[in-house]
């Protein structure tokens, strides 16, 4: 895979564990918000969250290993490693109060992970459509995930042109100097790493359980069929494991949590063009934690 060398005009790399990560940070009142992207995506992917987010407390995007500007690693990981792969790089920065984690899809799943071995950091978390330990259990069976299904997908030059041009309608709001870099880095990436990413995806359901969330979380879920997802599947079977996962989230709440639908959001567009309704959840998680003696 040839990535370009170009470094984003914003951020800076931090050494964590003998690799480069990319990072870009705001100072603020705390807790701090913390972005992990979904599989294949990036930090600056989820730039309009946090750039809304980071107007009213301390933010974090990055880069996890072997995705966007950051070292390469082999792919797939264990989600306890990129969640120790996270705890070290709070460290580097000196992010020492706990944290509200916002992640989307596998980044979901991440954020999970992360609270599950390291709950005295986590405040609460904001998930956007994320993956959850009981996922293939909430599923009739011919919905449910086998093991490395996704790289026995067939990424066609139609797909990737049509993934092109979501990408391009939907990073017209993103700093004219990112902008470019940023669907420069997917077009040079042509759908690979997402893949690679998510073929471990059953090993994660394992290693997440199927029991509640572990920390006070503010469930998204996105309310419409996807077009990008439309392409390996019907929109009646997307509809059906919406159902599915509708009833996962609610099962798996902890007490004070909850679980939302954002009617015209679609999977792949929740975390770029819902800043305002991430932000108002971070917000509320933040004000939870003010009675469970965390720093707000």
């Amino acid at each position: 895979m040839d990535l370009p060398d170009a470094t984003p005009p914003i951020g800076r790399f931090v050494e964590v564990d003998g690799r480069r990560l990319w990072v870009d940070t705001r100072e603020g009142p705390g807790p701090c918000a913390v972005f992990l992207p979904g599989s294949g995506e990036m930090g600056l992917d989820l730039w309009q969250s946090f750039d809304r987010v980071t107007q009213s407390r301390a933010g974090v995007i990055y880069d996890r290993g072997g995705t966007g500007w950051s070292s390469p690693v082999a792919l797939p990981r264990a989600a306890a490693a990129v969640a120790g792969e996270l705890e070290a790089l709070l460290r580097a920065l000196g992010v020492q109060d706990a944290v509200v984690l916002v992640g989307h899809s596998l980044g979901g799943a991440y954020a999970q992970r992360f609270a599950q071995l390291f709950p005295d950091r986590v405040a609460g978390m904001v998930l956007l459509d994320p993956v959850h330990g009981a996922w293939n259990a909430a599923m009739p069976e011919r919905l449910r995930i086998k093991p490395n299904a996704s790289t026995s997908v067939v990424v066609t030059d139609e797909h990737r042109a049509a993934a092109r041009r979501w990408r391009e309608s939907v990073t017209t709001d993103l700093p004219p100097q990112i902008c470019q870099l940023v669907r420069d880095r997917h077009a040079a990436d042509d759908l690979e790493t997402g893949p690679r990413e998510g073929a471990n995806f059953v090993e994660i359901l394992d290693e997440l359980g199927p029991g509640p969330f572990a920390a006070p979380t503010i469930v998204l879920r996105a309310g419409t069929v996807d077009p990008l997802q439309a392409q390996f599947s019907t929109a009646d079977d997307l509809r059906e494991r919406a159902a599915a996962l509708r009833h996962m989230y609610e099962a798996a709440l902890p007490a004070g949590s909850q679980s939302r639908e954002l009617s015209t959001a679609t999977h792949s567009d929740i975390a770029l063009g819902f800043a305002e309704d991430v932000a108002a959840a971070v917000r509320e998680i933040g004000e939870a934690t003010r009675g469970r003696g965390f720093v707000a």
